[in-house]
């Protein structure tokens, strides 16, 4: 067990949810400020209220973590100091981050403010998590999707802080690997504008074939849980809902507060919840049904809203309840005030606290007189010094001594006077209060050099022919591949085919290393590309890229497409020494987030290579590339054809609407279609291996029109055609088209954000 008590965190959308929050019994907040967080719709806080809530919060013994959580463009990061220094010098408690250069920037610049690992950073194991807490994090939301053994293994093996989500609304998709509201329109749920598409209604070729909610996750309730969390040696208990009414903060905070006191008093009690207290928490803004989520399951069925993605309607007594207990006041610090009025003496005023008599604060004053007309009594004077108003103080006792010095005339001090030495008190004590040690470090004022740009060499930025890189995905593509590459001896034409991992385990590899004999000889690279989820959980998925790189040492491959930080650190701790290619999803949306990439080294471990992700316009993607390239050389990837994949997810649609494969952990996979409300057809594949889904875009990112102003900008080292779900001719017409310039004709096709960028 945590020897240290669990953190209840709770959601801030404004400042009376903050302070609702704070008196229902939250320990920290997170909250948004005006740029750079997860929810860019939520009333988040201006520069001034940050600067506040910092204040209260510390204050009361609380802290406040601020949401830095959106990856940021290369014309952007120019405002993240500035955005940043404020908070840091008012010694904000961490920040929560997914943007790797941010992480970079903030460890380097404000080294005094925790760094915490958002979840949009998809950590699913021990190795992304250490590597993490390598580069400078000291805490990680873990992904939704981790059971409790697998976050209690982060908790010991990484030796790491871990945030956990315990209640309110679920993704379908894991965080940060969703594109599905970017490829629909311009909201990306990477910058916090995310248009919820699956709560939409989708008709499936499941079982039943009719209009349901298919990917919309009923909301978590985890407050049954509480002992089971605690004991796993969770941290942080987060609560989800920055966007939600400050009720929802203060209600759902007050009872995790109630049966986290109970489990602490008697922890080996039962303390069973009341129906009493579960019908205020669905009365909360709840979805239709809630789960306890994925901290005992994979998937299931019993996870999802399929009838209906509404929510309930709040109770109005209940919130009245809320409002009346939590909301609309501040807490006090209570003190005791000492007032020594001696004529021919500096007046002398002392606060003490209540709950810390270890904190003295003294000032004087003026030398008191003898009155000549009106004496002042003690009463008095009591009155004008409990006049604390908007301070953080409240007096609860008030002791005033007034001495003469035996002259019978009494003292006289202006109330104004009187009114001044309050004021002075009470700052005096706050600032004892906010800044403790004022030797303490201080975030730097001014310098915005970056500490590790000597690491760096200037590069020399040539124009350059990129070669074509083709991945695919099943047997039936390669075969096609290969075939039209050897009828027109074409092996020249590309430099480098990816193969789908799935494709090189069991009784494939033999015979896949085979077909692909004649490629290596005509000097293609051959590269595995990795799920695009690695896990150990019922089936330790790190045990297949074990496997491959035994095939790499024996020289049937040239390297790895890495998809997340877990096999990163995985590479980086196993010492694999193939090339190490970076996908899209190890997202470089800046310079900055490449230089983090490139101290992801260990022994003689590195990144080769790195990709340009799927968001960006061609100018943003101009702007990152030769931003990188003018300190460094790596290689930098560009697709230009591919269905995306919009999700990836732990929840299964076959299972949801027909029923589960029952081949988990095998080398298998199915296909399904999802209809959306515009009758576009979308696929699903299952990769039971690994046990996610992905959702295709309905129709492929094709940029063959746009090939002569991508070539003439010569700043991509390769181009990547991805075969996904196209059958053996649409393979070959796509190599028809991007090989030898046959026009994509017949073919419904989209540009992506070619030009169309994310907000």
């Amino acid at each position: 067990m945590n020897m240290k008590k669990i953190e209840l965190l709770a959601p801030a959308g404004g400042y009376e949810t903050m302070v609702g929050a704070f008196n229902a019994g939250a320990d920290a907040v997170y909250l948004g400020g005006s740029k750079f967080g997860a929810r860019a719709y939520a009333d988040n806080f201006d520069e001034a209220q940050v600067l506040d809530a910092i204040s209260y919060a510390h204050l009361h013994n609380k802290k406040i973590y601020m949401t830095v959580n959106t990856l940021v463009k290369e014309r952007e990061f120019s405002e993240i100091y500035d955005f940043m220094l404020p908070y840091a010098e008012k010694d904000l408690d961490g920040v929560i981050v997914q943007d790797l250069g941010v992480m970079r920037f903030i460890r380097d610049e404000f080294p005094n403010v925790e760094v915490h690992a958002s979840t949009q950073q998809t950590v699913t194991g021990i190795y992304g998590a250490k590597l993490l807490k390598d580069l400078g994090c000291c805490r990680v939301v873990p992904a939704r999707e981790l059971s409790l053994l697998e976050m209690q293994a982060i908790r010991e093996k990484a030796d790491i802080e871990v945030e956990a989500f315990i209640h309110g609304a679920m993704c379908y998709c894991y965080s940060g690997a969703c594109l599905f509201s970017s490829m629909l329109g311009t909201r990306s749920g990477n910058r916090g504008r995310c248009a919820q598409p699956c709560r939409l209604p989708y008709r499936t070729s499941g079982k039943n074939g009719k209009e349901e909610y298919p990917i919309s996750l009923k909301d978590m309730c985890t407050i049954d849980l509480i002992p089971e969390l605690i004991r796993a040696g969770i941290d942080s208990f987060k609560i989800e809902g920055r966007m939600k009414k400050p009720e929802y903060a203060a209600g759902v905070t007050s009872l995790y507060r109630k049966y986290i006191d109970l489990y602490y008093n008697e922890p080996g009690k039962d303390h069973k919840v009341s129906a009493e207290d579960m019908e205020i928490l669905k009365a909360l803004y709840l979805r239709t049904g809630i789960s306890d989520g994925y901290y005992h399951r994979h998937n299931g069925r019993e996870m999802v809203t399929v009838s209906s993605p509404a929510y309930n309607g709040t109770s109005e007594t209940v919130s009245k309840m809320i409002r009346d207990k939590y909301l609309g006041y501040e807490k006090k610090i209570k003190c005791d005030i000492y007032c020594d009025l001696t004529v021919g003496n500096c007046a002398k005023l002392t606060m003490l606290l209540k709950d810390n008599s270890d904190v003295v604060c003294e000032i004087t004053g003026k030398e008191v007189q003898a009155a000549s007309k009106r004496p002042m009594d003690a009463e008095s004077i009591e009155k004008q010094l409990r006049k604390l108003g908007n301070t953080a103080f409240e007096a609860d006792e008030v002791f005033v001594t007034i001495d003469d010095n035996g002259s019978g005339s009494g003292i006289f001090i202006p109330v104004g006077e009187l009114n001044e030495y309050r004021r002075e008190l009470c700052d005096k004590m706050l600032d004892i209060l906010l800044h403790p040690d004022k030797e303490k470090e201080k975030a730097p004022s001014g310098d915005r050099t970056d500490k590790s740009e000597e690491s760096f060499v200037k590069a020399n930025v040539q124009k350059k022919k990129a070669d074509l890189h083709i991945l695919v995905s099943n047997k039936k593509q390669l075969h096609a591949v290969l075939d039209y590459l050897d009828d027109d001896k074409d092996y020249d034409k590309i430099g480098r085919i990816y193969i789908d991992s799935d494709m090189l385990l069991g009784d494939f590899k033999d015979s896949v290393l085979k077909e692909l004999e004649k490629a290596k000889s005509g000097n293609v690279e051959i590269v595995a590309a990795l799920p695009y989820v690695t896990r150990e959980e019922k089936f330790d998925a790190t045990s297949d890229i074990s496997l491959l790189i035994d095939i790499c040492r024996e020289g049937g491959l040239d390297g790895l497409l890495v998809r997340n930080l877990e096999q990163l650190g995985y590479l980086r701790d196993n010492n694999y020494l193939g090339k190490v290619i970076c996908d899209y999803g190890v997202y470089v949306w800046n310079s900055r987030s490449y230089k983090l990439i490139a101290e992801c080294t260990k022994g003689d471990f590195s990144v080769d290579e790195i990709s340009v992700p799927y968001e960006l316009t061609i100018h943003e993607a101009k702007d990152v590339t030769t931003s990188i390239k003018a300190f460094s050389d790596v290689p930098v990837t560009y697709n230009i054809y591919g269905h995306v994949p919009m999700m990836v997810s732990a929840g299964c649609v076959k299972k949801t609407t027909d029923k589960c494969s029952g081949k988990s952990g095998s080398v298998h996979s199915e296909r399904m279609r999802m209809v959306d409300r515009m009758g576009n057809d979308l696929i699903v594949t299952t990769n039971c291996r690994n046990c996610y889904n992905v959702i295709w875009n309905a129709n492929p990112t094709a940029l063959l029109g746009k090939m002569k102003n991508i070539e003439d900008m010569g700043i991509f080292d390769h181009y990547r055609i991805d075969l996904t779900i196209e059958d053996d001719n649409d393979t070959v017409d796509v190599l028809e088209s991007f090989i030898r310039g046959k026009a994509f004709e017949g073919k419904d096709y989209t540009t992506g954000h070619y030009k169309r960028g994310v907000e």
